[in-house]
């Protein structure tokens, strides 16, 4: 890493105030009136819903809030692996709260940007000591790690797609029989399977091919972004995506240098980044059976990818507050055929609360009221 990564750790100290600024405040008072007027639609009464959210299974929602941090001890975990690789092996407690501090505000401030993993340089960078060389840890090597524990949690979402396939395609046989009376023909779900084994298999070939050669993986992706560009609706974002695709590659082949350094680690990496999502889906599931949301985990596996579409809208709203809820309160509906809407919504918003505004609360305390005293060793390197 160059030492424009050092940029990254100017501004170590983050206030509330970034994540509440006019244009914030103002998009949470519109997603707070869809919220209502969706209530309104739906004839959802407000107060039969809090009775609902209130006899909660209360056993049930305290497995499922630990499921959540069990989430994030697996990605902590697979973050200081990766560290390791660059002798830097700090306590699991320290690394911890990092993480959950970070993911906190990455939750609550999504306004600005990749604001988890800056604040994770950050702090790393005051905290986390490189043992080889027995100095602190330099932004360097702390970004090194953050994106390759962004990478595995890609590499490790490839396996899990394919359930998620099925479960979606399950998830839109059941609406269309219902409505219809007729299920998906054969012909559709082969197709559909198909399509998306497509789609997978070009990922991984494209990821084989990075890890390999990044300068035959650009030139493949180059060529055939130029040959998109002819095409009419995708030339243009085919043409403009060229450059920033070869920047993309020589990240990830970067990475992938960084990961085989020590494949047995990286390995490790990989499988504590799919736990933590399997254990995220676990505590949809806990939270939502609280309230007696019969719900399996394939369904909780297609209505978390379909409600975490909404993530993607670029409006600035933290964790899609109100619009989040009520596209998982549609997406439950239809999940269940005999769910009416006060649960389907009730369900969404205590998934809100326990797995969104809980941790964010229980982030902002750590941060505050957890910090260690930042080691400074007197050989402190500023670059690598």
């Amino acid at each position: 890493m160059d030492r424009s990564s050092e940029t990254l750790t100017s501004e170590p100290s983050y206030s509330l105030r970034q994540a509440f600024d006019k244009k914030t405040i103002i998009l949470i008072g519109f997603a707070a009136i869809a919220l209502l007027f969706y209530l309104f639609l739906e004839k959802i009464n407000i107060f039969n819903m809090i009775n609902v959210i209130l006899d909660a299974n209360l056993i049930l929602l305290i497995i499922g809030a630990l499921f959540t941090f069990i989430a994030v001890l697996c990605d902590t975990l697979a973050w200081k692996i990766l560290m390791g690789i660059s002798s830097i092996n700090p306590s699991i407690l320290s690394t911890y709260r990092i993480q959950l501090s970070s993911f906190s505000y990455g939750l609550l401030i999504p306004s600005a940007g990749a604001v988890e993993a800056v604040m994770r340089v950050a702090l790393g960078t005051q905290e986390f000591v490189n043992e080889k060389d027995n100095r602190n840890a330099t932004s360097g090597e702390i970004l090194s790690s953050v994106v390759a524990h962004k990478l595995c949690g890609l590499l490790s979402f490839i396996p899990i797609s394919a359930f998620v396939s099925i479960a979606i395609l399950q998830y839109l046989s059941d609406i269309v029989e219902r409505r219809s009376g007729v299920a998906l023909s054969a012909e559709f779900a082969v197709l559909f399977v198909a399509i998306i084994s497509l789609i997978s298999l070009i990922v991984l070939t494209l990821i084989a091919l990075i890890a390999k050669s990044p300068i035959k993986a650009n030139g493949f992706i180059s060529t055939l972004l130029q040959m998109l560009s002819y095409l009419p609706l995708i030339g243009n974002y085919a043409e403009k995506a060229i450059v920033p695709s070869q920047r993309i590659v020589e990240d990830f082949g970067v990475q992938f240098t960084y990961l085989a350094q020590n494949k047995l680690l990286s390995f490790f990496a990989l499988i504590l980044t799919f736990f933590s999502q399997l254990a995220h889906w676990g505590s949809i599931l806990f939270i939502l059976h609280a309230i007696d949301i019969p719900i399996f985990l394939d369904q909780v596996a297609a209505v978390n990818f379909l409600g975490g579409t909404v993530d993607f809208i670029p409006v600035g709203i933290p964790g899609m507050a109100g619009l989040k809820e009520i596209s998982l309160s549609v997406f439950l509906k239809e999940t269940n055929f005999g769910i009416s809407s006060t649960l389907a919504t009730s369900g969404a918003i205590l998934v809100q609360l326990v797995k969104f505004y809980f941790l964010i609360i229980v982030g902002i305390m750590v941060y505050i009221f957890g910090k260690t005293r930042i080691k400074t060793h007197p050989f402190n390197v500023n670059e690598t």
